[in-house]
Formats: structure tokens, C-alpha cells, sequence
């Protein structure tokens, strides 16, 4: 994780608009765009203590990908 955003909506902003230019670039791997754009986004304050803590994706850092992979998905039905 980089150091952007703290967990807020313009985090889960900053994240989607990231994983809409990941799949705009071709990617289709919806877990791997959801999982690099939260990583992108959100500051290392956010979930690398608790991985580390957890020694594998902490709860609050699987939840931002999977909150952010529903949301690509429910957009990409949106469009069809």
C-alpha cells in the first residue's frame, strides 16, 4: 500500500477511478484490478498494520477489495 488516501470516500473515489483506468488499459481480472487500485489508494495506515498483525490480508483490507470488486461489477452490468 502506498501512501494516499486514509479509509474515507474519497479513498474508495481515488480507488475506483484507478481500477476504471486499470480495466480501460485492458486488464480483466477483477480481484487483481480491485486488489492493486486499494493498494494504490487507501495509505499504508489502513490495512498494512493489520496484516502484519494478522500475517496475512487483514479483514478491513479484504473488505476494500471486495467492496471495490462489487462495485466493478455492478457498473460493468450497468453498462450491458
Amino acid at each position: 500500500m502506498h501512501n494516499g488516501e486514509a479509509l474515507n470516500c474519497t479513498g474508495a473515489e481515488r480507488a475506483l477511478a484507478i481500477a476504471c483506468r486499470k480495466i480501460a488499459g485492458g486488464a480483466r481480472d477483477l480481484r487483481r484490478v480491485a486488489a492493486e487500485a486499494v493498494a494504490e489508494a487507501y495509505c499504508i495506515c489502513v490495512a498494512a498494520g493489520e496484516d502484519t498483525i494478522d500475517g496475512t490480508l487483514s479483514a478491513i483490507h479484504a473488505n476494500l477489495i471486495d467492496s471495490l470488486r462489487v462495485c466493478l461489477c455492478t457498473a460493468a452490468r450497468e453498462q450491458n
